[in-house]
């Protein structure tokens, strides 16, 4: 089995860094620190069936999550996040999980003064401190999975009326082997969940 090389990490590590360095610009009610807790549950489908077809199937293996997130850094309407997340895994597999993630987040949107809404994207480092079963997705025979893969997800955020520091969101997280980038790992795992969020 290949194992993943520091040449993969380099380009997380340099953007976790700079965000962190760099001075915060335009900074709203919002900027700053936060933390957020999310539920979610498995789906076998693809990343890209996911957010393109909107009927995802189900099966029992689920997570909770707790994250700490830190806004470093505003251009224009996107603000760069970096957040680090602690993740329980239960059901069809059981172990825990944690994960760094660089975040861009689309903070003004054309109906924001009916239902302020946030749309983010984030890439990262994921590792489990137990190999998952269910990755690959739907057939154990492809292979098994990698402690280190790499983490995506992709998050549709809403601010509660009234309440502008907290806010609800719906998250699709993922673990992948990056098409084998990660130890040869071609499989992976989604997990559609919602969660709520309060910024300091």
């Amino acid at each position: 089995m290949r194992f993943f090389s520091f040449r993969f990490a380099a380009p997380f590590l340099a953007a976790f860094l700079l965000c962190m360095s760099v001075p915060q610009g335009g900074a709203g009610a919002n900027d700053g620190y936060y933390i957020s807790a999310y539920w979610a549950k498995n789906s076998p489908d693809r990343f890209m069936d996911i957010i393109t077809r909107f009927s995802p199937e189900f099966r029992g293996s689920y997570l909770v999550a707790a994250a700490i997130g830190y806004s470093a850094h505003r251009w224009r309407s996107i603000r760069f996040d970096v957040e680090g997340q602690g993740v329980l895994h239960t059901g069809m597999q059981d172990h825990l999980e944690t994960n760094i993630v660089v975040v861009a987040r689309w903070m003004d949107l054309p109906w924001d003064r009916w239902l302020d809404t946030r749309i983010a994207f984030g890439e990262g480092l994921s590792y489990a401190f137990r190999t998952p079963p269910i990755e690959p997705r739907r057939d154990p025979d492809e292979g098994t999975s990698a402690r280190l893969l790499n983490y995506l997800m992709v998050e549709l955020e809403f601010v509660i009326p009234r309440h502008e520091r907290w806010s609800k969101f719906v998250r699709l997280h993922h673990r992948s082997g990056a098409a084998g980038v990660f130890g040869g790992v071609e499989g992976g795992s989604n997990f559609i969940g919602t969660g709520i969020r309060y910024s300091f």
